[in-house]
């Protein structure tokens, strides 16, 4: 009789959204149709019901934290992103590890496959399982000592080493409360791990120059189709975070002259249904993405990396938003390789003239148009199961 084989714990620890939510869930998928049960922790259940990922793998609360008060304001390099995640103190980070570490144990989980979840990386090692991790290059940084600051950020490399040995200390400090080995450093931590980068070298967080295998973007955009009406002006599509700069913007769109869909969730419609008028809509309802961008002429998004990536794979100029520092490093890659602008949250006074140049302005869409050009054709649907299948080959072996 055929065993059934241990489980795959598959993992999210930090982010908003469905960007990290959404890879994991079509590996389930996939892995659940092809006979390997998988469960799934996750710190935001929430989105992980409402996605329907309960169909693939039972849903687990995962551990998570934060620095709260003893966050660092400039966050330099990967190091203080750890910091400001929960690796500030020992024994706060100590207590997580514990909880992944017995999570890990209880559920019998042969392997852990992981997107943007650093604390659960270090528990499999303490158990030594093995590791995939999928992610954009902001969750996967260059595995060079120190880590690089983040582009943008005036950053001396002693600083970034003086960071990074205050971190490293502090995750030793967690480790030896549980009795396990010391990491010789932070970029050990992806020692052994299989990496899927699921992105391109022109969108990386850290810039141009980085040696990777990339993915690209998976397509695993679903909800309703966009309803455009029968008016000949250019079409904006505008996918949408609560936030700062948020109104200003919403002002801008409403007194543009295009039509306008928006997509905005986590805000109640009745606080910004102000905004609508002929001609532009605000939904709170899962939109088709890439039957959005592809229909549209021209792309407004609060620094999502995905949804930025989907709109010039359509080959749509972007206007991309925002307010800390993954999603600023997104929109300057879109605006230095030529497709797009990049306007901070506090630039309010800039939106109305970046709205125009957005839709008038040809050598954005032509820019545009040459980077969906250079990934056409590709087999979308098929990276992130080809890569899990990979991965699956090698522990196999």
């Amino acid at each position: 009789m055929n065993r059934r084989p241990a489980p795959i714990l598959l993992a999210t620890e930090l982010g908003n959204g469905q960007g990290h939510l959404a890879p994991i869930g079509a590996i389930a998928a996939h892995l659940t149709g092809r006979g390997q049960p998988c469960l799934l922790a996750t710190h935001q259940p929430e989105t992980a019901q409402e996605m329907g990922l309960y169909r693939y793998a039972p849903i687990l609360p995962a551990p998570t934290g934060s620095a709260g008060i003893q966050s660092v304001r400039v966050q330099a390099s990967y190091a203080s992103l750890l910091h400001n995640c929960g690796w500030h103190g020992k024994t706060a980070l100590a207590g997580r590890l514990r909880a992944w570490c017995s999570l890990l144990q209880l559920s019998g989980a042969r392997a852990l496959l992981v997107d943007h979840a650093p604390t659960a990386l270090l528990a499999a090692r303490v158990l030594k399982l093995p590791v995939a991790a999928v992610g954009t290059g902001f969750c996967l940084p260059p595995p060079r000592g120190p880590f690089p600051a983040y582009p943008g950020v005036p950053a001396r490399e002693q600083r970034l080493r003086d960071n990074e040995a205050h971190v490293l200390a502090v995750a030793n400090g967690a480790l030896a409360e549980l009795g396990a080995e010391p990491l010789p450093s932070l970029q050990s931590l992806f020692a052994g791990v299989e990496l899927g980068l699921k992105t391109y070298a022109e969108l990386d967080h850290y810039g141009p120059g980085r040696e990777a295998d990339w993915l690209g973007l998976p397509d695993f955009s679903s909800g309703l189709p966009a309803e455009w009406g029968e008016s000949r002006e250019p079409r904006i599509f505008a996918y949408l975070r609560a936030g700062e700069g948020l109104e200003a913007l919403l002002a801008a769109l409403q007194a543009s002259r295009a039509q306008v869909l928006v997509r905005l969730a986590d805000i109640p419609l009745e606080m910004i249904t102000r905004y609508e008028r002929p001609g532009m809509r605000i939904t709170d309802r899962n939109i088709w993405l890439r039957q959005a961008v592809e229909t549209c002429d021209g792309f407004v998004g609060s620094g999502s990396h995905g949804a930025v990536a989907e709109a010039l794979l359509a080959g749509k100029p972007c206007l991309v938003q925002y307010s800390h520092t993954e999603q600023r490093l997104v929109a300057e890659r879109v605006e230095a390789i030529g497709a797009g602008l990049a306007l901070a949250t506090s630039a309010s006074e800039s939106f109305g003239t970046g709205l125009q140049r957005l839709l008038d302005d040809s050598t954005l869409h032509h820019t545009a148009r040459q980077f969906a050009a250079r990934y056409a054709g590709r087999d979308r649907q098929g990276i992130l199961p080809r890569w899990a299948d990979g991965w699956m080959d090698k522990l196999a072996a």
